[in-house]
């Protein structure tokens, strides 16, 4: 979670600064300014470890959930993934091929069902997903991110929960 601390990490400085610029304009002593300075960036720090630590709790409870599905005895679920990709094929492919082809051979007038913005974001957010992580698992990067996208295995967290 490095990246959150950089992220949180380089905002607390600039802002700190931002304010104790607004507060050099009132007429407090050089104590006084301090001091505020000092509370004003325990306090951001503090809200921003508080955001980490939610993010960092989301993260591992997301992962929980994925560990769980894979360790299920449920083979359909381990691989509902690659069946989400092929129904979006299979609705991609009716409504692009199948009914235009049904329209130039009858002549009939079929409409074609819109597709929604809904569908396009969440069926190409999990086709990118599984094809980083099918395309990672074949470089032979086995780690524990590719095995929670590919289902390939179990992971640390699940491992170190079972011992503690």
């Amino acid at each position: 979670m490095s990246w959150i601390t950089n992220l949180l990490g380089g905002s607390v400085g600039t802002l700190v600064g931002q304010v104790g610029g607004i507060v050099d304009q009132f007429h407090l002593s050089g104590e006084e300014k301090q001091r505020f300075k000092l509370e004003l960036e325990a306090l951001v720090q503090k809200r921003d470890s508080e955001i980490e630590e939610t993010i960092r709790t989301e993260l591992q409870a997301k992962e929980r959930v994925l560990v769980a599905e894979l360790t299920q005895g449920d083979n359909y679920t381990k691989r509902a993934r690659p069946t989400v990709v092929y129904a979006g094929l299979g609705f991609i492919f009716l409504n692009y091929c199948i009914i235009p082809a049904i329209q130039s051979l009858t002549g009939a007038v079929v409409e074609p069902f819109e597709l929604p913005t809904e569908f396009w974001a969440g069926w190409s957010g999990i086709v990118a997903t599984w094809f980083i992580g099918r395309s990672a698992e074949k470089r032979g990067g086995h780690n524990r991110m590719t095995r929670i996208i590919t289902g390939s295995g179990t992971s640390r967290l699940l491992d170190d929960e079972a011992k503690g």
